[in-house]
């Protein structure tokens, strides 16, 4: 190999990644979204492609998301959805947020709300539920016990 095969081999690497930074491309091995919106965007952009893979790449690590993944391309899959307005809301603590998600796609009106965690320095869409956890815990709730 001579010093010009080397020049070009250095130049076609520039430029593989000037453009990765320019589109914002993540390592594929990466989990999760850097933001809420950022989440919101790569899941319908995976909906729009039924790209179930993708999809398990935004669910919470330690999740068993495959059947709510299913549930979800079934009901939205291949719509090629666009969306119209998303309203992010982090009201209770800065590790979760709301995502209101309004658009329209080949089927009509498109609406859903998805819920997202924030572990780390990373976002995801909380699918399924981890298997880890009991089931069998009570939640919060907010209504008054009724009087005997």
């Amino acid at each position: 190999m001579d010093a010009h095969d080397i020049g070009i081999r250095l130049r076609i690497a520039s430029v593989v990644i000037g453009c990765s930074a320019l589109i914002g491309c993540t390592p594929q091995s990466e989990n999760g979204a850097s933001s809420p919106r950022v989440a919101v965007d790569q899941y319908i952009h995976a909906l729009n492609r039924s790209d179930d893979r993708a999809i398990a790449r935004l669910a919470p690590p330690g999740n068993d998301s495959s059947t709510d993944i299913q549930q979800r391309l079934n009901a939205y899959g291949d719509r090629n959805i666009r969306i119209t307005s998303i309203d992010v809301r982090s009201e209770v603590t800065p590790k979760a947020a709301k995502a209101h998600v309004v658009g329209v796609g080949a089927n009509g009106a498109y609406s859903e709300t998805l819920y997202l965690s924030r572990e780390g320095e990373r976002w995801f869409i909380v699918l399924g539920r981890n298997p880890t956890l009991p089931s069998s815990q009570t939640t919060a709730s907010t209504e008054r016990p009724a009087n005997p």
